[in-house]
């Protein structure tokens, strides 16, 4: 379990990437030599019509452009701004609270209540205005976005979704408060008729007290999880809530689902007109000297990140994993950047586990939080039966990663899955 925390916040230089893996197309708005202040847009990127902002987290000097991989494994166009760490902010519209009433100070320090005298027309223009769109990426997790009907909002409040990863309980404890309007926001934003928070049920008490406190008269459920059994515990939330199978998109489904950190991102964005600066991302595994959960500007290359922990262990062979254990990217690189979507980096030894043959166990029949049947999936795969991969309701499949981390024979059943999914449109 992490104990340890960092900040990273005065990098020399970031790097801003141009595209991502749904934005291929980008509009440069600098070029080199020019002065940039925080939050100022420097580029937009398309996704159809759908164009979002890409700002500088950093006041300083565009120094340059250079070709690098991103978290996703694709070389893409970054801006390299020069931090002059004056860290100088262009002046950004925002909605700030009404009053401020100070709660029990015997609790907690900073404690108020904000006023929801907002729109959610204006909420929505906020959030757009500063690029808060594409913050958890792994699983389950949706863009924050408002093209459809939304009718839940679902916050995961434990971080990074993983069962051997800490969160910082100070942190939670202080921005109780900012959390819970965070998540009121979104709720105003996207006009949802729930809102439900999900926790681990061991946090320490004073967290989910501080939590359970703020959310008190925000009409804002908590739910409480055993994420030390692995079972899609969230899809069952989820699911609980819309009442049937969920699509592959949630945002399809009437949900929005995102993190507590985007929570926090969505409060400082719209209170305080404060763009997405920094990010909180947890570095572990057996090939680092040290874990820590970070708090770092984002724009950092990770390599920074790596040094700052004093470098690796003598391992000849490494596995670096962007994201999830389950379902996150692998890269063959450490020279990438943090980004506001990633939430974890995970470099270890690299051991080569041979894969048994299957033994038609069904354990990952079981886990499957969808409902389906991975193994018969994996099976009419093998055998290239289209029929049977489509009456298998393959296209259920929210490629959480569970079938592959049931398996007794370590197969990659997910792979197997993904392979199905395609073959059949």
């Amino acid at each position: 379990m992490i104990t340890e925390y960092r900040e990273y916040l005065k990098p020399k230089k970031v790097y801003i990437p141009l595209t991502d893996i749904d934005s291929k197309i980008a509009n440069v708005h600098v070029e080199e030599g020019d002065k940039i202040l925080i939050g100022q847009i420097v580029a937009e990127k398309f996704n159809g019509k759908i164009k979002t902002p890409i700002l500088s987290t950093v006041s300083g000097t565009v120094v340059g452009f250079i070709d690098k991989v991103d978290r996703y494994g694709k070389t893409v166009d970054h801006i390299i701004i020069e931090n002059d760490l004056l860290d100088e902010t262009v002046e950004l519209l925002s909605f700030k609270d009404k009053f401020a009433v100070p709660q029990d100070r015997n609790f907690v320090h900073n404690v108020t209540t904000y006023s929801d005298n907002i729109s959610t027309a204006q909420v929505r223009r906020v959030l757009k205005r500063l690029g808060i769109q594409k913050i958890t990426v792994d699983g389950l997790h949706t863009d924050i976005i408002f093209n459809a009907t939304i009718k839940h909002i679902v916050i995961n409040a434990i971080f990074p979704n993983e069962p051997f990863i800490s969160q910082d309980c100070e942190e939670l404890i202080s921005n109780a408060e900012a959390f819970a309007d965070g998540i009121s926001l979104l709720g105003i934003g996207s006009d949802a008729e729930s809102m439900t928070v999900i926790v681990d049920k061991y946090m320490p008490a004073e967290v989910l007290e501080s939590l359970g406190k703020a959310i008190v008269d925000k009409n804002i459920e908590l739910v409480s999880v055993n994420v030390k059994k692995i079972k899609g515990w969230d899809y069952k939330v989820i699911q609980k809530l819309v009442n049937h199978k969920l699509s592959n998109n949630l945002l399809d489904d009437g949900v929005l689902y995102t993190s507590i950190h985007a929570a926090l991102m969505v409060h400082n964005a719209i209170r305080q007109g404060i763009p997405v600066t920094n990010r909180h991302v947890a570095i572990t595994g057996d090939a680092l000297k040290v874990n820590a959960v970070y708090n770092v500007r984002v724009g950092t290359l990770f390599s920074e990140l790596v040094e700052d922990l004093e470098g690796y262990q003598e391992i000849d062979k490494m596995n670096l994993n962007v994201g999830s254990f389950l379902t996150g990217i692998q890269l063959n690189t450490d020279d990438f950047v943090i980004t506001q979507s990633v939430d974890a980096v995970n470099v270890s030894e690299y051991r080569e586990i041979e894969e048994d043959v299957c033994i038609k166990c069904g354990d990952c029949n079981d886990i499957c939080p969808a409902g389906i049947l991975p193994q018969n999936i994996m099976d009419a795969e093998l055998r290239s039966v289209n029929s049977r991969i489509v009456d298998l309701d393959t296209h259920l499949c929210v490629e959480c990663g569970l079938c592959t981390y049931a398996c007794p024979s370590k197969i990659n059943v997910l792979e197997w899955v993904r392979r199905a999914k395609r073959r059949v449109g």
